[in-house]
């Protein structure tokens, strides 16, 4: 049985209505700073953000419960961002990116994040407020449709979220329209070089705890959505053992035994990655679609 785009909308945006209130996170720490047990879930979130590529002054410059460690990787940092740009950020969550990214685009540039769950965006604009950041702003809606007029964005951003999106063409379709000519797309995201097994993509527990994307399909939606110079690269590792203790899944590996092999394959296969593009500039001429892979 597979989920339709309703019920798995549905099962993410339940999902992270609880991480906004209750600050729970998506999955477990790494190696970097793993909390004792009994930590609050803020030092969790902390030790997730720097296992993915944050450091600790950048954790510090956040006003407090803007990082609830949902991400896995750091997009703003890979972005390169200049004073003055202006930046999207797809899925923005509590805001820890669109904080960080205000910084580096100064007083002069503008970010904007879109979120389709009413109390991150209740969250992240209390946390605006909060740490007085003037240049951001935040705004409820989906991912798919973004509020946003064209071509008015030097910069998309997204960490962990396009692999939750029941439609990645059309997210990627979206970032083209709001890009101006030059462009850039940053995405941290969820990789692997697996196609996901059926019966875990067919459950919502597993998705909503952050299932990864195959390389093909992102190589294919980007090329489809029209932007040039992509490249592709796996980080570390992602701590992804929420699968194996889905119900779901164990329920098929106690009924077939040979899988639960299959499934540890898989898990083991997952990383954290960055994918960046570019919206081509009119005045550039048509090259081939050029692809670069970095795999670990």
């Amino acid at each position: 049985m597979t989920i339709d785009t309703t019920e798995r909308r549905a099962a993410v945006r339940e999902r992270y209505a609880r991480a906004a209130t209750t600050g729970d996170g998506c999955c477990g720490p790494s190696d970097c700073g793993t909390p004792p047990d009994g930590a609050d879930s803020t030092a969790t979130a902390n030790a997730i953000s720097c296992a993915v590529g944050y450091d600790e002054h950048e954790i510090s410059r956040v006003p407090e419960g803007a990082n609830l460690g949902l991400g896995c990787g750091n997009p703003v940092a890979l972005a390169s961002l200049i004073p003055g740009e202006t930046v999207l950020d797809l899925g923005a969550g509590a805001g820890f990116d669109c904080f960080l990214a205000a910084e580096r685009v100064g007083s002069a540039g503008r970010v904007i994040g879109v979120d389709m769950t009413p109390e991150m965006v209740e969250r992240a604009r209390a946390n605006a407020a909060t740490g007085g950041f003037a240049n951001v702003e935040f705004r409820l809606g989906e991912i798919e449709a973004l509020p946003v007029r064209d071509a008015v964005v030097d910069v998309v951003i997204s960490n962990c979220v396009l692999n939750l999106s029941a439609d990645r063409p059309r997210v990627l379709a979206e970032a083209m329209r709001v890009l101006r000519p030059g462009g850039r797309l940053m995405i941290s995201d969820l990789l692997s070089d697996r196609a996901v097994p059926d019966f875990i993509a067919a459950s919502n527990e597993s998705l909503v705890g952050c299932l990864p994307v195959q390389v093909a399909e992102y190589e294919s939606d980007l090329a489809a959505a029209g932007f040039v110079e992509v490249a592709v690269e796996f980080g570390r590792p992602y701590p992804s053992q929420h699968i194996l203790g889905d119900p779901r899944v164990q329920t098929v590996i106690g009924r077939e035994p040979w899988r639960e092999r299959e499934v540890g394959d898989f898990v083991e296969s997952i990383h954290g990655g960055a994918i960046s593009a570019v919206k081509r500039d009119v005045a550039t001429p048509h090259t081939n679609f050029d692809i670069e892979r970095n795999h670990p």
